[in-house]
């Protein structure tokens, strides 16, 4: 989570230390989707990527997947509403749900200034009642780590019903990727560090135990403030995924390393093209 740039040279502080040698305040988080401070914390330094990029998102999962509007379309996950916002404004009905009250405040703020109407829900996808109500339904750069085992079966199992027979949903998944044989992993730590307007954040990521253990924290020298930020991520195979959503009933799953559907491999995958079983009498 390391932001860009190099840290200035000209003082040292150690941890807990203001620039006037002060005790800093320190605030422990551990990381979630629904916690405020960790979404502050991502944003700033995973920033979401701007408008034109997104437009170029959907654009690639237009001519990936065939679609046109208009459509009944359901963003999981749906962040700070981009795809939302820009499938919106090509003529799709879009309802776009997630845990983050941050980012759909900026949500509801972006449809707001595009001028066009998304529905934005504070809700998970395990708590959707909605039948057969959606054409296509999208999971974009979508963690399911946080997540106890019930809540994953349950959270494509809702989606999956959410979906018209026929349906479409795409997963691109996001998160640590789980290679059997490859626990070597657990033994090197990944540490990293970067620096922007005099914040600084050290990172240190470890495999342990099929999870991703990462370790921030942040320094604002501005402010004499620390703030470390602890994460236990589940790590994925390949396999483990396609699992889940063939048991929540999609009646075929396609497994891609990118969007020139390269066949996935146990190593590398990220996209999942998920159909429900169209009625009875009906072909598509």
């Amino acid at each position: 989570m390391a932001g860009e740039g190099r840290p200035r040279r000209n003082k040292r502080f150690a941890i807990g230390d203001s620039a006037d040698g002060k005790a800093m305040k320190r605030k422990v988080v551990t990381f979630s989707w629904e916690d405020e401070d960790a979404q502050e914390c991502f944003a700033e330094w995973c920033p979401f990527p701007d408008a034109a990029a997104s437009a170029q998102d959907v654009d690639r999962i237009e001519s990936f997947l065939h679609l046109t509007p208009p459509l009944d379309v359901l963003d999981v996950g749906c962040g700070n509403g981009r795809h939302a916002v820009e499938m919106a404004r090509r003529g799709y009905r879009v309802v776009g749900i997630d845990v983050a009250k941050r980012y759909l405040a900026q949500a509801r703020e972006a449809a707001q200034k595009a001028g066009v109407a998304v529905e934005f829900r504070h809700q998970r996808a395990s708590a959707l009642t909605e039948k057969d109500a959606f054409d296509f339904a999208l999971a974009y750069w979508h963690t399911i780590g946080f997540m106890q085992e019930a809540e994953i079966q349950r959270h494509f199992a809702c989606v999956h019903n959410a979906l018209r027979p026929g349906a479409t949903f795409l997963y691109v998944f996001q998160g640590p990727r789980l290679v059997h044989g490859d626990e070597s992993k657990a033994a090197s730590p990944i540490r990293d560090w970067g620096e922007k307007d005099g914040r600084f954040i050290l990172s240190e990521k470890a495999f342990r135990d099929g999870y991703r253990d990462e370790h921030c924290v942040v320094i604002d020298t501005n402010t004499g403030e620390v703030t470390e930020y602890n994460e236990h991520q589940r790590a994925f195979g390949c396999g483990e995924v396609l699992g889940y959503l063939c048991k929540a009933g999609f009646r075929s799953v396609e497994a891609y390393r990118d969007f020139d559907r390269t066949p996935a491999t146990a190593e590398e995958f990220s996209i999942f093209v998920c159909r429900k079983h169209e009625a009875p009498g009906l072909s598509r």
